[in-house]
């Protein structure tokens, strides 16, 4: 069954995440969803960015949903080993960070605790220098399903490209294979800040089914120059709407 993973890409704060997961939940209801969010994002270009509502406060956002939303699943993301055990009772998918895809100590202690583990595909490694993580995660807990979400591979110092040949190999090794619809729309500002393109984040959308990838990923935001991250990358939420009405 398809995946949808669908959120902004922080949390920020209840009511904008409530409002994301309200606007789209007629949708996906009734699919494989996981509603996202990063309680931090530990890994911004500048000091002093937005990073979000941290871990204590991040958790609550995510019960109060789940009590808003009787059966909701939700993901995040996870930076350091001691935070894993703090996500446990509440979180139903980890995530563990592109620049984090190698971290051996992060990768075993996701695994030790948790049966899915999502790994986001650093981009700047090659499909099958991703097959490492796997090793980690199945040696820890052999019943660990490990999912790979592609995020584009740096093309350059400018932006990234999405290797759809790669698909099929991925699949011999992963449980799941997802398509980051919005990350791997992103391309780097003469400034040296994140720029992206949303036009292309949509075609990514609808060519996952096209090249059968498992499912999708993607951040939506209600004013996305206003998201504290990704803000030229996020999708706007009525055109998530739309994709999701017809995807």
């Amino acid at each position: 069954m398809k995946v949808y993973i669908i959120g902004p890409c922080s949390l920020e704060n209840y009511d904008l995440s409530y409002n994301v997961l309200n606007s789209i939940y007629p949708y996906v209801k009734d699919k494989n969803f996981y509603f996202k969010g990063s309680f931090d994002k530990a890994n911004r270009s500048s000091v002093t960015g937005k990073r979000g509502p941290g871990l204590t406060e991040g958790l609550e956002i995510f019960k109060q949903l789940k009590q808003d939303f009787p059966g909701l699943k939700v993901t995040t993301d996870v930076h350091e080993t001691h935070q894993v055990e703090k996500l446990v009772d509440i979180i139903d998918l980890i995530q563990i960070p592109a620049f984090l895809c190698r971290q051996t100590d992060l990768l075993v202690e996701s695994a030790r605790l948790f049966n899915k583990v999502n790994i986001k595909k650093g981009q700047w490694m090659s499909p099958q220098n991703m097959v490492k993580g796997v090793d980690k995660l199945k040696t820890t807990n052999p019943d660990c399903e490990v999912w790979l979400c592609e995020r584009g591979t740096a093309l350059g110092y400018s932006q990234f490209i999405v290797d759809f040949a790669a698909v099929d190999f991925l699949k011999d090794y992963f449980d799941k294979v997802i398509l980051d619809c919005t990350h791997s729309a992103q391309l780097t500002k003469p400034n040296g800040r994140m720029g992206g393109n949303p036009k292309l984040g949509e075609r990514y959308f609808k060519a996952a089914d096209i090249f059968e990838y498992d499912g999708v990923f993607a951040e939506a935001h209600p004013n996305p120059p206003l998201s504290y991250s990704d803000a030229d990358s996020v999708l706007p939420l009525p055109k998530m709407v739309e994709l999701l009405k017809n995807y």
